[in-house]
């Protein structure tokens, strides 16, 4: 159910003049049952939108794709229902990977956030740039583009983040590339949102630079938020709280919601955040448009409001919308996943995706690693969330939380800031 303006208008003033009370703490409780459930939901979720995405990434700019993408589509489909695909590479073969992988495989959707997984596992939380930059070299060489290739190079040539990410030496410091990649520091942060935030942020500036880095936060706090707070427009509140006050995307994020206020039909809003934000953002002319930070996290944004907390509704807008919608599609799908868990995520994602089979368990358990040098090409879906896991119970105890056992199951108390 879409807000009232009167509602909006009733946020409005908050976020104006917001202040952002690191100090406005509060307990929360949550099962170490859930709190696994909802990070399966991240995990599962992020590999389903990133597939569905897969076939129309970067085709569609100026207008949305015409049809509803709610399903995985494949090359079959392109003639049939005559829209634009990725048919000369494997983005339109998402099922015969399936079959021949047997699960799930690498993207850049995922694979940059599993390398931080066994990045933080080594150096912990507190996990330096140098010490980043080190793991970059020995797992991080093919599959990137754009400003993750460059600070790649950087980082060869002797460069330490942020410098890789800089405006003055990263000719691609505007792209969405670094957005995709460190919504996993909101999961090692539930409810944590400032540390989130900060972390997040972190992570971007290994890659991009100035504005570019705010749809890192918004996600960070978004993705943070959400172990505990289900209502959306609650969710971006909070995100736009931690932006500076002339941010363009957080400009973007308060247009699509007074859009969203007016339009019930969401190619109504893409039209209209397309015009202001597509090519130019403060003055500065976006010279590759489609991979753009600001209009790409705006899409999400899009997605996220109109989908209203469904799965299927939320990742099928978040790729219809176009741009590099890969990306946007796996970043909701795994804000979703955590709203709602990873039992919640339906199976036509999850289990029917291979042409052969119907697997038994999401993505027949498996996650195969094909793009990271030196790390383990099988791993086990469980296992990764549940070192995950292990890594997000550690943030809460050192953030002064608790672990505690409750009517025979383990309970964490959260110190949250919201």
């Amino acid at each position: 159910m879409k807000f009232s303006l009167k509602l909006f208008f009733c946020f409005f003033p908050l976020i104006i003049n917001y202040q952002v009370d690191c100090d406005a703490q509060q307990l929360r409780k949550i099962s170490e049952e859930t709190l696994r459930e909802k990070i399966r939901g991240y995990w599962i979720g992020q590999l389903a939108g990133n597939y569905v995405g897969f076939p129309f990434e970067n085709l569609y700019t100026d207008e949305a794709i015409p049809i509803l993408i709610d399903r995985y589509y494949n090359f079959k489909d392109a003639d049939t229902l005559q829209v634009k695909m990725n048919i000369n590479d494997r983005r339109a073969f998402t099922n015969i990977m399936a079959d021949a992988l047997g699960g799930a495989w690498s993207d850049d959707d995922t694979d940059i956030e599993f390398v931080t997984l066994f990045a933080v596992e080594k150096y912990g939380l507190d996990i330096s740039y140098s010490e980043i930059t080190e793991m970059w070299k020995l797992h991080i060489n093919r599959f990137i583009w754009s400003a993750a290739r460059q600070a790649r190079d950087l980082m060869e040539s002797g460069y330490l983040p942020p410098v890789t990410g800089s405006k003055a030496l990263n000719d691609y410091w505007y792209r969405i590339t670094s957005q995709l990649m460190n919504e996993i520091w909101g999961v090692f942060y539930p409810g944590m949102l400032q540390t989130a935030a900060e972390r997040s942020e972190w992570g971007a500036r290994i890659m991009t630079d100035d504005w570019a880095t705010h749809p890192d936060i918004v996600y960070g706090v978004m993705f943070s938020a959400s172990f505990f707070e289900t209502d959306m427009v609650k969710l971006m509140q909070l995100a736009m709280e931690r932006l500076p006050l002339q941010s363009p995307f957080r400009q973007g994020m308060l247009d699509v919601l007074q859009y969203h206020s007016k339009y019930d039909d969401w190619r109504e809003t893409r039209k209209l955040i397309h015009e202001k934000y597509y090519a130019t953002i403060d003055g500065f002319t976006i010279p590759y448009p489609v991979g753009g930070a600001i209009i790409n996290g705006l899409a999400s944004m899009v997605a996220l409001l109109y989908g209203e907390g469904d799965f299927t509704r939320t990742v099928a807008i978040a790729t219809s919308m176009g741009y590099d919608c890969d990306n946007q599609a796996a970043t909701c799908g795994g804000l979703i996943g955590i709203l709602n868990g990873a039992c919640q995520i339906p199976e036509k994602f999850t289990l029917e995706l291979p042409s052969r089979s119907k697997w038994e368990k999401p993505f027949n358990n498996q996650y195969i690693n094909y793009s990271r040098d030196g790390l383990p090409n099988y791993n086990n879906l469980d296992d990764i969330i549940n070192r995950i896991l292990t890594i997000t119970e550690k943030a809460i105890l050192e953030d002064g939380g608790q672990k505690f056992m409750e009517a025979g199951k383990v309970v964490f108390l959260v110190k949250t800031d919201f």
